[in-house]
C-alpha cells in the first residue's frame, strides 16, 4: 500500500474539497481474503494532504499531511466486514478563520470492506465510526460518522472519498457540538473527508480479493 488521504468540510483534518455524498447502497454478502505481507498484520500509511469539507456551508479545513498506524491482519472474511483498524493524525491544518486544530478521538477507527470487484482489483467500504474534535479561534465542533473510501490492490492506496456510497444504516459524517462558528459550521451539517493514503509499510502491497 501507499499513503495519501483527503478530508472533511469545515473541520476534521485534511486537504480541501467539497463533494456530494453518494447515495446509500446495499452490499451483498461476499467472501474475501486479506493478505498482509507483514506477519504481525501491522500497517503504516501517510497522505500528502487531506480535506474536510462542509457540504452545507461550503467551507473547508485542509491539512498538509496525515499519517496512520494500525493493523490489517491476513485472514478470510464475509463482507461487509471490518478487516482491521487505523489510528490517524493530521498536521498543519487551516480553515477560513486561520490555523485549525484537529484531534481524532476514540481511536483506532475500524476499516470496513463492503464489496470487492475482481475485474478492477478495487475494494469499496468505509472508515469509522470517525470522531474528531476541530477548533479554531472561537469556533469548535466535532465531526462524527463514517467516511467512505476504496482500496486499490494495484497501487496500494487507500482513498477516502465521498464518491463511494455508504451502505444503508451506516451514518455519514456530520457536525455536532458546534460552538462559536458564526454560521460556517452548524449542528447537523453534512461533512465529507477526502485523502489518499499510501501504505508505506508493508512495502509490498496488501491485497484484498
Amino acid at each position: 500500500m501507499r499513503n495519501r488521504m483527503p478530508g472533511l468540510v469545515g473541520g476534521i483534518a485534511v486537504s480541501a474539497a467539497i463533494a456530494l455524498v453518494a447515495a446509500p447502497a446495499a452490499f451483498a454478502a461476499q467472501d474475501i481474503t486479506v493478505t498482509n505481507p507483514n506477519e504481525d498484520g501491522s500497517v503504516s500509511a501517510s497522505a500528502d494532504g487531506s480535506t474536510l469539507s462542509n457540504v452545507d456551508s461550503g467551507t473547508d479545513v485542509t491539512c498538509s499531511s496525515s499519517s496512520g498506524e494500525g493493523e490489517i491482519p491476513s485472514g478470510s472474511h464475509t463482507a461487509p466486514a471490518p478487516i482491521g483498524d487505523l489510528s490517524v493524525s493530521f498536521d498543519s491544518c487551516t480553515g477560513p478563520l486561520g490555523s485549525v486544530s484537529v484531534t481524532p478521538n476514540a481511536q483506532p477507527y475500524q476499516l470496513h470492506i463492503g464489496s470487492y470487484d475482481s475485474a478492477s482489483g478495487v475494494s469499496t467500504g468505509w472508515v469509522g465510526e470517525v470522531n474528531a474534535s476541530i477548533s479554531t479561534l472561537t469556533c469548535s465542533f466535532d465531526a462524527v460518522g463514517n467516511a467512505p473510501g476504496e482500496y486499490d490492490n494495484a497501487t496500494g492506496q487507500l482513498t477516502v472519498t465521498p464518491d463511494v456510497a455508504l451502505p444503508d444504516g451506516v451514518a455519514p459524517l456530520e457536525a455536532t457540538n458546534t460552538s462559536g462558528c458564526l454560521g460556517l459550521v452548524s449542528d447537523g451539517d453534512a461533512l465529507t473527508l477526502e485523502a489518499v493514503y499510501d501504505i508505506t509499510d508493508p512495502a509490498t502491497p496488501i491485497t484484498i480479493g
